[in-house]
């Protein structure tokens, strides 16, 4: 089984299991975290809302996760869009915005990416507020620059932790992780 097998694996998982709401995705290969979630949740739910630290990257990592273009550069978080079979909203959980819809039992949630929040005392009590406000069935917190990240206290916060390790799909970063130092 490759690494991205095991992912999708866990994902679904995950998301068919009412046992379980929140969970951390960690790793070291962010496109393939956002891909992996992305298509996973793409099977299971018609309706959801992406949460981001940037309103103005996240077109671009998207797009860099499917090597596709899937949505407009410049995004609205008021303005609904299709995203595979799904309509997303988008919209920032850093920045006051127009329009931060909580879900309900038929959305998902993602947030991408939650580091910005980590390290920071203020943005992550009011983060933690937000993650608690979030009605949406599933909620998929994800990881980025996860070789930078201090404080780990989320791992309180969510009832599931998954490591997608990228060892044996793409021994390159792993490499490059281990020579600047970083792990």
């Amino acid at each position: 089984m490759t690494d991205e097998q095991n992912a999708i694996s866990v994902v679904t998982e995950f998301l068919r299991d009412n046992t379980n709401r929140i969970l951390l995705l960690r790793g070291y290969d962010d496109d393939a975290k956002l891909k992996v979630s992305l298509s996973c949740l793409n099977k299971e739910y018609n309706k959801g809302i992406i949460r981001t630290s940037s309103m103005r990257d996240i077109a671009f990592q998207i797009y860099r996760a499917f090597n596709k273009r899937l949505l407009p550069d410049a995004l609205k978080s008021t303005t609904n869009y299709k995203l595979g079979k799904m309509t997303v909203n988008i919209n920032s959980y850093a920045t006051h915005t127009a329009n931060n819809p909580r879900g309900n039992e038929n959305t998902f949630t993602l947030f991408h990416p939650v580091q910005l929040v980590l390290d920071d005392s203020k943005r992550y009590a009011d983060f933690l507020s937000d993650l608690k406000k979030c009605k949406s069935h599933k909620i998929i917190l994800i990881t980025t620059n996860e070789w930078s990240i201090k404080n780990w206290d989320i791992e309180n916060y969510v009832d599931k932790v998954f490591f997608y390790s990228v060892e044996n799909d793409n021994p390159e970063i792993m490499t490059n992780l281990k020579n600047n130092g970083a792990i």
